[in-house]
């Protein structure tokens, strides 16, 4: 849109900003950004180390927190602290953020904001934008962190509703590996992914908006054709259910029940083992199929950019991982995995069992794998692993995503194609790059 490329020119008032920044700037103010507004959206991990990393880079953040009470555990940590402190692990150094507001109404910080990062689960983004898209500027630019799950779908739904188009981004996977040790006073950032993947909308902003998008998280995002390939990255959708499903069901101490849970604390990736390192590549080669067909049905709409698992998790990581010939040394070798823990729950004393609740099963399926199997359906694709692993988490959480084989478009909560009432023809009209922009029924 014109409205938004006033906020790209922006950016080359000085310079055209790099793919990646120099190493320099990592570190360092940046004259050209000093005081333009950002705002962040959400209250998790991602979240606080977007406001601090932001804040020390001289943006102007605004922290959008609807939820509960988070705003005002936030500004009271904060204020209690004198800042939020952010530890960068691999850059052994650490740094004081004073964020400029923290507010519960989207009033109060989107307006005149530039870039809005939304880093909510996949479940709170619909009502997200329904909360912040009357206040965006004409020329702002919302983006998605992660935008797995069908972001665009939801945002082309909520544009409709509301009567109103703002450009929107989105990346997988996840850029930071990270976890807040006291809320809104201190977070760990253990690790940045070198490399995600990137999609826009419209798509003729993607490639400027990467490169701005790079330049402002340190990173480097590389453009994809449409958001088909940011659904179906072999990142949480794959990696968590797969990897619980290895854990708690596929191997060969078999069925958690039946072995009367766990007897401590497994470490979800220094611990994968043989089973879930072959349910992760079950699940991953369908998805690999998924993708094919995709790009078949509807040419340059993938583009080649979904890479096994393996591949994927190397190209994400690059000098962090020792090994990447399976997902199993890519979970085991990548330093910024190490000691992180598993969504398990001690009952008793050596006793642990899974935490059904945790957005390893109650996001990652049904706004995750549910999706990838629901586009699997609509190409007439067979997927014997993603059946298994989704029934067994649906009896677990008692929903019923699929029944007799089909995806159950009734059953909430989920984000799959069918929840959405899309088809084939749907995809190919919003996903044909060589055709140009249309309506659809979202």
């Amino acid at each position: 849109s014109k409205a938004t490329v006033s906020v790209l020119n922006w950016f080359c008032v000085h310079e055209t900003p790099p793919t990646r920044p120099r190493k320099k700037e990592t570190m360092a103010r940046m004259p050209q950004f000093v005081g333009m507004r950002v705002a962040v959206c959400g209250g998790g991990n991602a979240c606080h180390v977007l406001a601090c990393d932001l804040t020390l880079k001289g943006y102007k953040v605004g922290m959008h927190m609807p939820y509960m009470n988070e705003a005002e555990k936030f500004a009271a940590g904060m204020e209690r602290n004198h800042g939020v402190k952010i530890h960068y692990h691999a850059e052994k150094r650490d740094g004081v953020a004073q964020v400029w507001k923290v507010s519960k109404d989207a009033k109060d910080v989107i307006p005149g904001a530039k870039f809005i990062f939304i880093a909510v689960p996949v479940n709170a983004q619909e009502c997200t934008l329904m909360d912040i898209v009357p206040h965006c500027d004409a020329d702002a630019v919302i983006v998605a962190l992660p935008a797995t799950g069908g972001f665009d779908w939801c945002a082309r739904r909520v544009f409709k509703k509301l009567n109103k188009r703002v450009a929107i981004a989105g990346m997988a996977p996840m850029p930071y590996v990270c976890r807040t040790r006291r809320y809104g006073a201190e977070v760990d950032l253990f690790g940045t992914k070198r490399t995600v993947g990137f999609a826009a909308s419209p798509p003729a902003l993607c490639k400027p908006l990467a490169t701005v998008v790079s330049h402002m998280l340190s990173l480097e995002c590389e453009a994809f054709p449409t958001f088909l390939p940011v659904i179906l990255q072999a990142t949480n959708p794959i990696m968590h259910p797969g990897r619980m499903y290895g854990m708690l069901v596929g191997g060969p101490a078999g069925y958690w029940r039946d072995r009367k849970g766990l007897p401590r604390m497994e470490k979800f990736y220094d611990d994968c083992d043989d089973a879930s390192n072959e349910w992760l590549h079950k699940l991953d080669a369908e998805n690999q199929a998924v993708a094919a067909a995709l790009e078949g049905a509807i040419a340059g709409s993938v583009g080649g950019k979904v890479l096994p698992i393996n591949e994927c998790l190397k190209w994400t990581y690059k000098d962090h991982m020792a090994k990447w010939g399976t997902a199993k040394e890519c979970f085991t070798t990548n330093a910024p995995y190490k000691g992180l823990g598993s969504p398990l729950m001690e009952v008793a004393t050596g006793y642990w069992v899974p935490d059904f609740k945790n957005r390893y099963f109650m996001e990652d399926v049904p706004y995750g794998l549910l999706v990838n199997r629901g586009l699997a359906e609509l190409l007439g694709i067979k997927t014997p692993a993603m059946d298994t692993v989704i029934e067994w988490v649906q009896h677990e959480v008692g929903r019923k995503w699929l029944v007799d084989g089909r995806v159950n478009a009734a059953e909430g909560p989920q984000a799959s194609p069918q929840a959405y009432g899309l088809t084939i023809a749907d995809l190919k009209e919003m996903y044909d790059v060589g055709a140009p922009a249309r309506g659809s029924k979202l």
